[in-house]
């Protein structure tokens, strides 16, 4: 949005007067914030009320001709419309300082790298950068496609540069602010290297059909598709495939590691190997290939143990492969959290994607008689509450609704219901996504999910969402605006969305809506981007 954290504006301000300039040129100018504060904090002080007597040259460049207002024309000397690599040719003069606040996410990262290279030729004292820590998921804001955060940067992107860091914590989040000197040694550009195929492995934990799974053969798909060598391992005897029998994903080779063999031999021919399951991390901590593990969730890390006797042993083994040494990325802020809290664990986020091109909206028949409410996942676990579901649907139809229920399942559930419901036992994907799409509305009752994958593939259906506030799924979903939110186990409150959505046309149509435009965002063309680049900074 053309807007920052306002609480970086004080460490904004002094290093712009650390640089004592004549002349500021402000990049992304958006509603003119610190044109304002600049004459405040540099003209005005002195007397210089009238714009004819202000000192300051102080000009703008914005990419979205549609934010221009009074502000632009009365505060800057002169104001840019257009694209910035277009603009900065056109300039006559150096600046002494430049301003790039709250843009920088918005390039990838070569590009962005590349801007700061041109930018710091045109200023001669400094180039004051600020972006968010984490910036949230971001596409197009009131029309403006430039608004799409693309990038998320931290200290180690700008080792080629001259430059001072410092940070401004708002929450959980704030702004890194960065302070480039320009200097006449050029900086190593890796353009090569970008183009360059890499060879990835990931080691598959299983080949059951689960959310954790689906999204490793996912990015295994994307990763291919934009030309990288993908290998599948998975631990298994002579005969067998690597990949499961229910995907259709494509990969370059599939290797089957033998019982009790060590990993380290086969995957020594990668660049990179992901780790589909932290027990691997004890197998590859001394093999001299990168290695990372992305970790999505489970029972163990928020502290689902049953059985009290198992708990100490557990712990230990948990404590041992996080702390094998080798890197881990989370798939949300919540996980992020959870390993902070329990194993000191500092680990970058790159999110789930979804593919909005197959996971898309069908045309619906909305006057049916019967509309179908849909349940995902594995009736037996515990964790997933879908003794919650099903007792709030029989509250529902207890109120006199009516509907039928479709359960997609790894295996068949053990229920009596007093509704209609028919199971689907391990479809293929097409399946799966045909049925979110033919859902009228969807219900998850998860007490806590690393991310929660299937609420997010039912908006990119256009289908409306009751989901429980599980932790992971707020990376997207908000309450009364593209979902309807319930407290875990709150059966009651579940029954009440129920009821509120198989009543209420217009609310379903809403949801849908939000729902598709929150989905479009986390096409995983963007977030297989920051896999990408991760796995070149590990390499």
């Amino acid at each position: 949005m053309p807007t920052s954290w306002y609480q970086a504006v004080p460490a904004i301000i002094d290093l712009v007067h650390m640089d004592g300039p004549q002349s500021i040129l402000d990049i992304g100018v958006g509603f003119g914030k610190y044109g304002v504060l600049l004459r405040e904090s540099i003209d005005i002080p002195y007397e210089r009320y009238d714009k004819k007597t202000w000192h300051l040259q102080l000009d703008g460049i914005e990419g979205f001709e549609g934010y221009n207002n009074p502000i632009h024309d009365y505060v800057y000397n002169k104001m840019y419309y257009g694209n910035i690599f277009s603009v900065l040719p056109t300039l006559t003069q150096k600046y002494d300082t430049l301003l790039l606040i709250d843009v920088l996410e918005h390039f990838d990262k070569e590009e962005g790298l590349s801007l700061i290279d041109e930018l710091l030729e045109v200023t001669n004292k400094s180039l004051i950068v600020s972006t968010p820590i984490m910036p949230a998921p971001q596409g197009d804001y009131l029309g403006n496609i430039l608004e799409t955060h693309k990038s998320r940067w931290n200290v180690v992107d700008f080792v080629d540069f001259d430059y001072h860091f410092s940070q401004v914590k708002v929450g959980n989040n704030g702004a890194n602010i960065f302070k480039f000197y320009p200097t006449k040694k050029k900086r190593r550009k890796s353009f090569k290297w970008k183009d360059k195929s890499l060879k990835i492995g990931y080691l598959l934990p299983h080949q059951n059909l689960t959310g954790g799974l689906k999204m490793l053969l996912t990015q295994m798909e994307m990763l291919k598709k934009k030309g990288h060598h993908v290998t599948a391992y998975y631990r298994g005897v002579e005969g067998q495939r690597a990949l499961p029998a229910w995907t259709d994903v494509e990969v370059d080779r599939e290797v089957i590691i033998p019982p009790l063999e060590p990993f380290n031999k086969y995957v020594e021919e990668c660049d990179v190997v992901v780790a589909g399951w932290l027990s691997q991390l004890l197998d590859l901590k001394d093999t001299n290939t990168p290695v990372f593990y992305w970790e999505q969730g489970h029972e163990w890390l928020f502290g689902d143990i049953p059985e009290y006797n198992n708990i100490n042993n557990i712990t230990l083994h948990l404590q041992s492969c996080y702390k094998s040494g080798i890197p881990i990325t989370s798939v949300s802020e919540l996980v992020s959290r959870a390993l902070m809290a329990r194993y000191d664990i500092p680990s970058e986020v790159i999110s789930n994607g979804i593919d909005v091109n197959v996971y898309k909206p069908i045309e619906k028949n909305e006057d049916k008689e019967l509309l179908t409410v849909l349940l995902v996942g594995n009736p037996h676990l515990r964790f997933k509450a879908f003794n919650d579901a099903i007792e709030a649907l029989q509250i529902a139809w207890n109120r006199g609704l009516r509907f039928q229920v479709k359960w997609v399942c790894q295996s068949p559930p053990n229920v009596q219901t007093i509704f209609p419901i028919e199971t689907i036992i391990h479809p293929k994907q097409e399946v799966l996504i045909q049925c979110y799409q033919e859902a009228d509305l969807f219900l998850f009752t998860s007490w806590y999910e690393g991310f929660g994958m299937p609420p997010l593939e039912a908006m990119s259906c256009g289908t409306p969402v009751i989901t429980s506030n599980c932790g992971g799924v707020m990376e997207y979903a908000v309450s009364e605006y593209n979902c309807l939110l319930a407290d875990p186990g709150d059966v009651e409150q579940f029954a009440y969305h129920l009821e509120r959505l198989l009543k209420d046309k217009e609310l379903r149509k809403s949801l849908s809506e939000k729902g598709r435009e929150t989905a479009l965002p986390l096409r995983y063309e963007n977030v297989v981007l920051k896999i990408e680049e991760y796995m070149r900074k590990l390499i």
